[in-house]
């Protein structure tokens, strides 16, 4: 291990450049000079990362970050973050988030002048295989996701010209948020990664909350709240490394292992929280309430990955513990839950959002159950999926900008109404859920990791992924259908899609080109970033095992193949209604077929949701009720056996 001076510019670059950018959006005079700020910021954020992870090498890079007042500047802007929930909090009459702003901040206080002077910290920041994978994600998908905003503002103002127009303040926000996520997964000082979680926190709720309707200030504050509990559990567990083992700093924090328990789970219960797992999954979906952008920003590719982030860097102290298990349990639990919720969900991007909580519940159990197998496969997840599920969250926002719905049922035709768009909606779709596509080679890899955790337990974890990845099929295809399905031809609907700018053109199919290029280059992904990185903490690299090579050369020709067929069926000459028939009397054009005892019964093209099957109320309620015992367990584990 050591420092490398090209190498620590560089983070330190992608850390303050995206706060520059952001600062200068907040005074851009015009139009056209903040789309110029945002295309040169996106440009200049995503080369930075990609140089950020050539230039790194086999090892870990160490920096010390010796900048004098830097200690006071942190505290300092902590307490201003503080000051911004409790105006907010006062402003809106929330007396709970005020008294969680104010106890964080009383936290703060207190490690600040009787923990921190105590307590030297020889490295502030670092930068390892996985947080330039991290880096990767963020620097890439995020600017894209920037990019692809000017176009959908624009729109969105349009279509609500009774808002007012903050897009200044909008992406501004964007920026700064980036800028927090480089210095959460490149900060080594765990008192310096506790304030840049609580910028993402605030940046959650001032985007959540951007049209400022009822809805969109209730859904902002509960993201707030939830996300307010994780941080003062991050600040419980920073003063007790610092007062009982004299450590601040996160590889140091590692090196103890079993020593370091009762911090581990502290930590995870904040990763939890800001991962939106069960029972603390609400926040995301009333985010979902915000700008497209900020979905696919915040909540599909880069926050929510923040608490994932923190979930695999414990797996070397909660492995094999009863914490590891709880945590393991929480996500496998969730993943379930949320994937039988779905099949009742109508609303596209609620879809997408139980999908997120549950591919993010099987990288946390891939967390607790750790080990080489296990972290391998939720270090690619988080690829697979930030690239997969972003992409949706573009396309879905595309729609809703020309068709105003967010409803399944509206989406018939969409191959024929908006031929490109529907590409590389299925494109997407593929990545999600068709094999041999990365994120089922992540979830049958995860199955087979599963299978190796002694005692019922490792088998429990496998029932609960394999009922859930079926739910998964079930309604990734229902939507699949309803965007390939041609029952009629309305010329005038394709205009539509001739009225989406550049802007959003770009960023959706450089995500769909970053899908094939994730695919194609699994194995050197895998190579270059994730086996060194296991290599250094497990003394194995998991990897693809016996993976088949050729496995991938499938993988690439389905995602080629399916779009191309979508477009071979749209390119037929003609589609149109015609009587059918059902197996019983001629059924007509009004879709009524003749059933027995002269009856009528109507057939609908409508999806199925198994309303009479799955009580989404109950399976959330109960599901909240086990897994929030079983965060309690967590806790108290952590307590019980910290020695």
């Amino acid at each position: 291990m050591h420092t490398d001076t090209a190498v620590s510019y560089l983070v330190a670059s992608l850390i303050l450049c995206p706060l520059a950018l952001a600062l200068a959006l907040l005074a851009a005079p015009g139009l056209r000079t903040r789309n110029l700020l945002v295309r040169a910021g996106a440009l200049l954020t995503g080369a930075g990362a990609l140089a950020c992870a050539a230039a790194g090498g086999a090892g870990a890079y160490y920096f010390r970050g010796e900048i004098h007042g830097l200690e006071t500047l942190f505290l300092a802007a902590s307490l201003g973050l503080a000051g911004v929930m409790l105006r907010y909090a006062f402003k809106y009459k929330r007396p709970l988030a005020g008294a969680l702003a104010l106890a964080q901040a009383g936290l703060t206080l207190y490690f600040d002048l009787a923990c921190a002077p105590g307590v030297a910290a020889d490295n502030a920041f670092y930068a390892d295989k996985f947080s330039l994978l991290m880096a990767l994600v963020i620097g890439v998908l995020g600017p894209l996701i920037c990019v692809y905003a000017l176009g959908y503002m624009r729109d969105f103002h349009r279509h609500y010209p009774r808002l007012p127009d903050r897009r200044n303040f909008f992406f501004f926000l964007l920026f700064v948020f980036l800028s927090a996520m480089f210095g959460v997964v490149f900060s080594n000082h765990l008192g310096h990664m506790l304030f840049f979680w609580e910028v993402t926190t605030v940046c959650s709720f001032l985007l959540i909350g951007h049209t400022r309707t009822r809805e969109a200030v209730n859904n902002a504050f509960l993201a707030l709240n939830i996300n307010l509990t994780g941080g003062l559990a991050f600040s419980l567990a920073l003063i007790w490394l610092a007062r009982n083992s004299g450590i601040v700093e996160l590889d140091k924090m590692l090196a103890l292992r079993g020593a370091a328990l009762l911090p581990a789970a502290l930590l995870c219960y904040a990763a939890i929280t800001k991962a939106a797992q069960f029972p603390f999954s609400s926040w995301l979906l009333g985010a979902m309430v915000a700008p497209t952008p900020t979905s696919a920003l915040l909540h599909s590719s880069t926050m929510v990955k923040a608490g994932v982030f923190l979930v695999l860097k414990m797996a070397p102290v909660i492995a094999g513990t009863a914490v590891g298990n709880a945590v393991a349990l929480i996500g496998a639990g969730t993943f379930l839950a949320a994937s039988i919720v779905n099949i009742t969900e109508p609303n596209v991007k609620k879809v997408l959002a139980y999908s997120t909580v549950a591919n993010l519940g099987l990288i946390v159990a891939c967390g607790g159950v750790g080990g080489p197998a296990a972290v391998w496969i939720g270090l690619v997840l988080i690829v697979f999926h930030a690239v997969s599920k972003s992409l949706l969250f573009l396309v879905v926002g595309t729609v809703e900008n020309r068709f105003y719905t967010k409803d399944m049922e509206n989406y018939d035709n969409l191959i024929v109404k908006m031929p490109v768009t529907a590409l590389l909606f299925v494109a997407g779709i593929a990545g999600m859920f068709i094999a041999p596509f990365g994120v089922v080679v992540s979830k049958w890899a995860a199955i087979e990791a599963f299978l190796k955790v002694p005692s019922a337990f490792g088998a429990a974890l496998v029932i609960m992924i394999a009922y859930g990845s079926a739910a998964t099929v079930f309604y990734w295809s229902k939507l699949l259908g309803k965007i390939l399905s041609m029952r009629d031809q309305p010329g005038v609907e394709k205009k539509r899609e001739a009225t989406i700018g550049n802007d959003e053109w770009t960023a959706e199919w450089a995500h769909a080109l970053l899908s094939f290029a994730v695919c194609a280059g699994l194995p050197l992904l895998s190579a270059w970033l994730v086996e060194p990185y296991l290599l250094a903490q497990y003394g194995a690299p998991g990897g693809l095992g016996n993976f088949n090579y050729g496995v991938i050369t499938m993988l690439l020709f389905l995602l080629v193949a399916l779009p191309a067929l979508a477009w071979a069926l749209h390119r037929r000459a003609a589609y149109r209604l015609s009587d059918t028939y059902v197996c019983g009397r001629q059924m007509d054009s009004h879709l009524l077929v003749g059933g027995a005892m002269g009856s009528w019964r109507e057939i609908t093209l409508k999806n199925y949701y198994l309303d009479g099957f799955f009580d989404s109320g109950a399976i959330l309620r109960y599901s909240n009720y086990f897994l929030g015992a079983v965060v309690a367990f967590m806790l108290a584990a952590g307590v019980i056996w910290k020695n």
